[in-house]
């Protein structure tokens, strides 16, 4: 049951069920469409770091919440990402700009694949790339302010099996939310405490697999 629950935060992560929210609110402001979709832009072309702490819930279709976990998040764009599990099970995710490395401690095993591959289609790889969404997604101003934030509807060019949409709320600062559906109508909830370019140390993106441990898959 521990495994089928962490590998489940995995395959959100990687391949569609996820919404990021981070855990304060901004001041309900007013602003233009046009002045909302520069904020849009700029989070994507002028943010290079990310660095900060997470907690995680997956919700079924009904609303329920079936899993949760919580750990540390790092970024450096393009194409670098280090994603910690500390509980309930400890595992990571790292993305090294090349491959992808998912590294479950308690099993002792690793699991990588070419970036490429494995995030072609994953809605989080739009997080590593320093570039507008609009190449990968229609991008469409919702009428709408929560949270003091302005929301954007997601929709991918090219279909998935698994990802259907995603809403992205935005401030001042950049991505407060982002809430992702899957096929299933499942959600994956993710709160985050984070700094915008802020140092990031290079060693977070490296990974060497531990002596001993199974390896499935082969890096670039």
């Amino acid at each position: 049951m521990k495994k089928t629950s962490i590998r489940t935060f995995t395959t959100a992560l990687l391949t569609g069920a996820l919404l990021v929210s981070v855990s304060h609110f901004a001041t309900a402001t007013t602003v233009t469409k046009d002045d909302a979709r520069q904020r849009l832009n700029n989070f994507f072309t002028k943010v290079n770091t990310i660095k900060g702490s997470f907690t995680q819930q997956v919700f079924d279709k009904k609303g329920k919440r079936i899993q949760q976990a919580a750990g540390q998040i790092y970024l450096n764009r393009p194409g670098k990402f280090r994603w910690v599990y500390a509980t309930p099970d400890p595992q990571e995710i790292i993305a090294d700009g090349k491959n992808i490395w998912v590294y479950d401690k308690d099993l002792e095993q690793v699991t990588v694949k070419p970036m490429t591959a494995a995030m072609s289609s994953a809605p989080v790889a739009i997080l590593t790339r320093k570039t507008i969404p609009d190449s990968q997604f229609k991008v469409t101003k919702m009428d709408m302010n929560v949270g003091g934030l302005d929301w954007f509807n997601l929709k991918p060019h090219r279909k998935s099996r698994d990802f259907k949409s995603m809403e992205l709320g935005i401030d001042a600062n950049g991505i407060r939310k982002m809430i992702m559906l899957d096929q299933l109508g499942q959600r994956t909830v993710i709160n985050l405490n984070v700094k915008n370019n802020t140092p990031v140390s290079g060693n977070n993106f490296n990974f060497r697999p531990p002596a001993g441990v199974d390896v499935i898959g082969k890096p670039l």
